[in-house]
């Protein structure tokens, strides 16, 4: 349903480009290449602390652009999905001296388009249940990747055993890892200087564990602070306090704040960078050579839009009001899991805990449509449907508005309320108030609902109703034939 774009399978981007842009080979143009490669080689290598004292002179730009002319032309590429997207898993956990020393205390996939700047999150609780084909069992996916690297330390191959469990459940490609243990990761922010984190809501966990046998209390309250490596490890792990699913928003919001740490202070001076890639070797196993690190780098200082998202069962059908974009996990009765605590996907049993289509679904599409996500329109629905002629078609108009309002909601849209239309419409029909197009929310739409008619310059009357919204998305009839030959489901 959602593969619209244009596949180019198995190909890396430096391929694309040699296929649809091809020259003859220039000894000239081969000569300068490596001419520029050994001035920057020079350039970091030997002249690297005049490069900073000029860097720190005129407010850091000459460093950064050596740092990016070196990743641009020592880079290798990195494998890119069929819709060009870069696609990393990353897996946190204790390593030696910490309590459950290798289950996996996060568990996420990053994904990110070099075309728009954009990187989407998504997060996978602990506790979800999974098929381990290894031994014909079913348990929780942190004692998936625990229990087969405790058996010989061979993150590389269990690493890619985890990677191929998200790719069931996501639909997303992932070739790459990066394994991040706890004292890895203090030492990496504690070279950053520590990060600063704005803390939304005070909370206190008295179950923190202080080491494999004993615990501690560890208090935030809300605001503005500088944290260290240790402290941030606290705000990142603490989960008895809060919900798993707040724990997995913290740990992508660290990621999000390292990163802006990079791009404000590090990227142009190449004696930190030195010392960050030394404690980055130190803490994380992974299978990204150095080549393709460099690459990234050029793209580093240019993030402009980061999305996260994490798969819950903290969210309702009932009403939109209570339904968020991740919420396709539920919570099956403990008996059937001999009185564990499970959750598995929506519409799955513990039979078959391994039925993705709604969680493949969702990872799909807003790893490769994020351009609707940048837009980031409010859409107000409206329900426009004619009682008598639903009731033609045995179908009653109640609730139309809210359902779709919720299933959209589930998808990432920005839907800020619901109401009933002033008069029937034949048609269903996008009314654009605001000052933009919006072309990509309105062709992303489209995926979930037939649109009849968009109309961009609306009756007066309707901008000064609807002051609140970008877009009217009114709900006419032919909503009601819709259903007929596509029954509506939350999920697809």
């Amino acid at each position: 349903m959602f593969l619209k774009k244009k596949s180019f399978r198995n190909k890396t981007i430096g391929e694309l480009n040699n296929y649809n842009s091809y020259r003859p080979f220039s000894w000239t143009a081969g000569i300068a290449k490596i001419l520029i490669i050994l001035c920057c080689i020079f350039l970091v290598f030997f002249v690297g602390k005049y490069v900073i004292k000029w860097a720190q002179l005129l407010g850091g730009y000459i460093g950064k652009w050596t740092v990016n002319i070196v990743s641009k032309t020592m880079w290798d590429d990195m494998i890119k999905d069929e819709f060009w997207n870069i696609n990393i898993m990353i897996v946190w956990f204790g390593g030696q001296g910490h309590a459950g020393s290798y289950l996996a205390d996060s568990i996420m996939v990053a994904s990110f388009n070099p075309k728009l700047w954009a990187i989407t999150m998504l997060s996978v609780p602990r506790d979800l249940y999974v098929y381990n084909k290894d031994d014909n069992t079913i348990g929780r996916i942190n004692a998936l990747f625990s229990r087969n690297v405790g058996r010989g330390h061979n993150f590389d191959t269990w690493a890619k055993e985890l990677s191929s469990k998200l790719e069931e459940i996501m639909g997303i490609k992932t070739p790459y890892y990066a394994l991040i243990d706890f004292d890895g990761f203090v030492s990496v922010i504690d070279t950053l200087g520590g990060i600063t984190i704005d803390v939304p809501e005070a909370f206190t966990d008295y179950t923190y564990p202080k080491n494999e046998m004993q615990i501690m209390t560890v208090h935030f309250d809300t605001g503005v602070q500088l944290m260290s490596g240790e402290r941030a490890l606290e705000y990142a792990r603490s989960r008895h306090s809060t919900s798993d699913f707040a724990r997995s928003l913290r740990q992508q919001l660290i990621v999000q704040w390292v990163m802006n740490k990079l791009k404000q202070n590090w990227l142009g001076n190449i004696a930190k960078l030195k010392q960050l890639y030394a404690d980055y070797i130190k803490m994380v196993t992974t299978n990204i050579s150095l080549k393709e690190m460099l690459g990234m780098v050029q793209y580093a200082d240019n993030m402009k839009h980061v999305f996260s998202f994490w798969y819950t069962t903290e969210c309702s059908n009932i009403t939109y009001r209570f339904s968020y974009p991740w919420c396709f996990l539920y919570t099956p009765s403990k008996d059937l899991f001999d009185w564990a605590s499970a959750i598995i996907p929506d519409w799955a049993e513990a039979t078959t805990v391994w039925f993705y289509d709604y969680t493949k679904n969702f990872a799909f599409f807003v790893a490769h449509n994020q351009e609707y996500l940048i837009e980031n329109q409010k859409i107000e629905i409206l329900n426009g449907i004619d009682k008598n002629y639903a009731k033609s078609t045995i179908k009653k108009s109640d609730w139309f508005a809210n359902n779709l309002a919720v299933k959209l909601k589930k998808y990432a849209f920005n839907i800020v309320t619901v109401q009933n239309f002033a008069q029937p419409l034949s048609w269903t029909t996008v009314y654009v108030l605001g000052t933009g197009e919006y072309q990509n929310t309105i062709k992303t739409l489209k995926d979930f609902i037939n649109i009849d008619d968009v109309v961009t310059t609306p009756d007066p009357l309707l901008l000064q109703q609807y002051t609140g919204a970008d877009l009217l998305l009114v709900m006419g009839n032919s909503y009601i034939d819709q259903l007929v030959t596509t029954p509506f489901s939350y999920y697809k």
